[in-house]
């Protein structure tokens, strides 16, 4: 299935003007943007975040709505995280918005995301679908089937992560949701929104099989109610710790899993073990290793996908475990770092500069061409990743 909505805004633009989206959206992941309330108070019908598993917003108070996302022109989407002391802004301009450096020169023109229209719905059961889901991105329908971690209730956190101390700030979301309700918001996205892409994660457990398990019960609920053209397989991304039992991990094919991934984070495994104690202690990096060998002789390679946090080991480091997934048949891939709310890093860690950015992700681009691999992802959904810009060469 082709993108159709990248096709379609590219087509509007030239490739210089999506280069320039490309580079402006190097600085928003580098820096986040300012707070502004009378700008997003003046807004309507965009794309409020969500707050489904992080929050990457300082200064903004529970019940306060900000933008998500922002799109630049030629289709490329990127995140937006409010930083009191970001150098770039977003001001309000007769055909939309704009985003300003400090010098109040015009970086880019941009827009908002539409807000999703399933979120006007309930389900039969009569929970807010809003809770329940959201669009990554422009086109990519997200489940959050687990918006907790029990790594936190035994201390051991990944680092970077702020999703118990998000739901106890903004309480946006069903913390567990029901596998019908989600089936039944799904049904929802795709009658009223343009649904292209698929994306479940699930937070950790502690039994990586109870886990599994969860996620399955899901898979074989929503399954039936996926765009048709799609023959129920799931287009997209599945990501969880993979199960004690790593035989079961055949089960994700039969049940139309296009691309798993276990995502290590951190590379090298003692960075892992560092920044990610609780996924060390109860997942193990040797599992995880193993899970993808496994996956990778069941689907063939370029199927499985491992995301990184881009910025929290030294730029040769993170390189090095693109490298190292990429010659073991797996995509690597990475989103880039931003200071969380709550988070046990919480702001004591910048995000990562704009020379880092780019060259992991040329770095990236290499390998994708090298090996025959594809974000399978496209730019109107990696919000908080250049690997399709890099692999366009718009970087």
């Amino acid at each position: 299935m082709t993108s159709y909505f990248v096709q379609e805004e590219a087509a509007k633009v030239d490739v210089e003007t999506r280069r320039n989206s490309a580079k402006t959206k190097v600085k928003l992941l580098a820096y986040g943007v300012q707070d502004d309330l009378h700008l997003f108070e003046s807004l309507t019908h965009f794309k409020e975040e969500h707050y489904a598993y992080d929050n990457g917003n300082w200064g903004v108070d529970s019940g306060r709505l900000v933008p998500s996302e922002v799109l630049l022109p030629g289709g490329i989407v990127s995140k937006i995280h409010v930083r009191p002391a970001s150098p770039l802004r977003l001001r309000q301009t007769k055909e939309g918005l704009s985003i300003v450096d400090q010098n109040e020169a015009v970086l880019s023109e941009a827009s908002t995301l539409p807000r999703p229209n399933f979120w006007n719905y309930q389900t039969q059961a009569g929970t807010e679908t809003k809770r329940l889901a959201h669009f990554y991105g422009a086109t990519c329908l997200n489940y959050n089937i687990y918006s907790g971690c029990q790594f936190y209730g035994v201390g051991k956190p990944c680092k970077f992560c702020s999703v118990q101390p998000t739901q106890q700030l903004h309480n946006a979301v069903a913390i567990r949701k029901n596998a019908t309700d989600l089936a039944d918001t799904c049904k929802l996205a795709v009658e009223n929104d343009r649904v292209e892409w698929f994306l479940a994660t699930g937070g950790s457990y502690l039994n990586g099989d109870a886990e599994f398990d969860a996620h399955v019960q899901v898979l074989q609920a929503v399954r039936s109610c996926l765009p048709k053209e799609w023959n129920e397989r799931f287009r997209g991304n599945l990501a969880l710790m993979p199960p004690k039992t790593l035989s079961r991990l055949d089960d994700l094919f039969d049940l139309g899993v296009d691309h798993p991934s276990f995502n290590l984070e951190a590379w090298p495994q003692s960075s892992f073990e560092r920044i990610c104690p609780g996924k060390a202690e109860y997942v193990g990096f040797g599992h995880i290793m193993a899970a993808y060998e496994r996956i990778v002789g069941l689907y063939g390679e370029g199927h499985a996908w491992c995301n990184f946090v881009g910025g929290l080991v030294p730029l040769q480091d993170q390189m090095d475990g693109f490298t190292a997934l990429a010659e073991r048949g797996v995509i690597p891939g990475a989103n880039i770092y931003h200071p969380d709310v709550g988070s046990p890093l919480g702001d004591t860690v910048d995000s990562p500069s704009e020379d880092y950015i780019v060259r992991l992700y040329q770095h990236a681009a290499e390998l994708y061409h090298r090996y025959g691999y594809k974000p399978f992802f496209d730019s109107a959904v990696l919000r908080n990743s250049l690997a399709n810009e890099a692999y366009e060469d718009l970087l």
